[in-house]
């Protein structure tokens, strides 16, 4: 067996090794496991395969295979600084993994080092929930942030109060402490994964607010993903990926503006929801079968 270690910090959440581990268990060749759940007592020698998902630094090891996974682009402060950085600091992998054409050249590397494109997928149980009964009219999953403009949406939403909204995930204390009171915003906090699907799909519209701005307009929203899988109604904000998603896909969503993202309630009743997206493709299997991930370690190793 070709066993692969998945370098993961406890704090990081990275869904997608999970998907990684559970496919790769469920193939003849490969034994995946979460550095994570091993304790800090694991050998790297006892690996084939070391993976991580890049920032800085990392493993340097030269005897055994190294994947390099940019499953984002790099944000915050001085982004463009950052991604030049790690590509000319990172040590060099034998395979590099790409959300998207759009990271890979966001971070240009100039080498020969094979690579492969792995988007977000959906976990099986988002496609599970049937007929829930609706407590919500508004859900957001992620981050509930300034940095995501969470404080100017939340701002706007409560002027017209236009419904009640559950919001899972972190929550900044300032934003907490602002609507905390408010009976028509419910805070779950940070919940297990496993719980989401069945939170989420109690309210009839999933809000997609992404700013309109580097990197997030061009990397993969698995919020979105996620709410078409549950059946809800997409509420959006208008950039790039979301334009190009709509397009390929065949659908149409509500546009907020971004910079003045006040709900209209008779506009959205009115509005056309559209989707033929077949959301199966997106179960992870499917997703990392696509990226042939497997072939090209195999071809690296054999």
């Amino acid at each position: 067996m070709i066993k692969i270690l998945f370098i993961r910090s406890d704090k990081a959440f990275l869904p997608e090794i999970d998907a990684y581990i559970k496919y790769f268990n469920n193939t003849n060749e490969f034994e995946a496991y979460d550095s994570s759940k091993l304790g800090k007592d694991y050998i790297i020698d006892d690996f084939d395969i070391v993976w991580e998902f890049k920032g800085f630094g990392g493993v340097k090891s030269t005897d055994k295979i190294l994947i390099h996974e940019y499953a984002s682009l790099s944000t915050g402060s001085f982004p463009f600084l950052k991604n030049f950085l790690k590509r000319y600091l990172n040590t060099k992998p034998d395979l590099r993994v790409f959300l998207n054409e759009n990271v890979k050249n966001g971070f240009g590397f100039k080498d020969n080092i094979d690579f492969c494109y792995r988007d977000m997928g959906i976990d099986e149980s988002f496609l599970q929930v049937k007929d829930t009964k609706k407590e919500y009219d508004f859900v957001y999953v992620g981050s509930i942030c300034k940095g995501r403009g969470m404080d100017v949406f939340l701002k706007e939403f409560t002027k017209t109060n236009p419904g009640k909204l559950c919001l899972i995930g972190n929550v900044d204390d300032d934003i907490y402490n602002t609507y905390k009171y408010n009976r028509d915003i419910i805070f779950t906090g940070k919940v297990a994964y496993s719980e989401v699907p069945s939170i989420a799909s109690k309210a009839v519209y999933g809000i997609n607010y992404i700013p309109d701005k580097y990197p997030f307009n061009i990397q993969t929203s698995t919020k979105l993903l996620e709410y078409l899988a549950l059946g809800l109604k997409i509420i959006t904000t208008d950039y790039k990926w979301i334009r190009d998603f709509e397009k390929k896909y065949r659908c149409n969503f509500y546009k907020l503006d971004i910079t003045n993202p006040l709900f209209d309630l008779s506009d959205l009743e009115k509005h056309e929801f559209v989707c033929n997206l077949n959301t199966n493709d997106f179960i992870w299997e499917n997703i990392i079968n696509k990226s042939n991930i497997s072939k090209k370690i195999l071809n690296i190793l054999f």
